[in-house]
């Protein structure tokens, strides 16, 4: 009798970064949001200065403008990557709540892991996976050769300098934190 071949053992990944993209046109709003996210979420670790704007490739089709700023949120919870759909869920309830005030913001959330960066969307594209509960994923950037390197279909703003600097101290102090486990 042939014995069974062991089969690989399956692990749970590392825990991600959790982030969120922000993209509004009134600072008072993102200040709420911002205070919303450190009640459901956890802490802020760090946050952006304001960035070049967020842009859509179909902006025109949008149901309504996009804001003149965006910045980004990181916060101290580390995340199973599989939590994405409903982080993805709850930001939405954020963002509905938010128009009220601001009919631009836009609240994208993302996690960071020392391999890529990924981030959710209600909007299916040839490129984005389905994960479940209408959220799709998208791979950002890979990290490679010590440094991002942005998809090709990724959007303009993840190309900017200061959005790449961002990601890369995020990284940074996200691989120390592993090191110290």
């Amino acid at each position: 009798m042939n014995p069974k071949p062991s089969s690989p053992r399956q692990r749970k990944p590392l825990p991600a970064s959790f982030f969120l993209i922000v993209s509004y046109e009134n600072e008072e709003v993102y200040y709420r949001l911002k205070e919303k996210a450190e009640g459901s979420f956890s802490q802020t670790l760090y946050e952006s200065k304001p960035l070049p704007k967020w842009n859509h490739k179909f902006e025109s089709f949008l149901d309504s403008p996009l804001g003149r700023f965006t910045r980004i949120l990181s916060l101290k919870r580390r995340i199973s990557r599989e939590e994405l759909p409903s982080l993805q869920t709850e930001c939405s309830k954020f963002q509905t709540a938010l128009r009220k005030s601001d009919e631009s913001v836009r609240i994208f959330p993302g996690y960071l892991t020392p391999y890529n960066l990924v981030l959710g969307s209600l909007e299916e594209d040839l490129h984005r996976v389905y994960l479940f509960h209408g959220v799709f994923a998208e791979i950002i950037y890979t990290f490679q050769g010590q440094k991002w390197i942005p998809e090709p279909y990724s959007p303009e703003f993840f190309k900017t300098p200061e959005v790449i600097y961002f990601f890369t101290n995020l990284r940074e102090s996200y691989v120390t934190s592993l090191e110290k486990r």
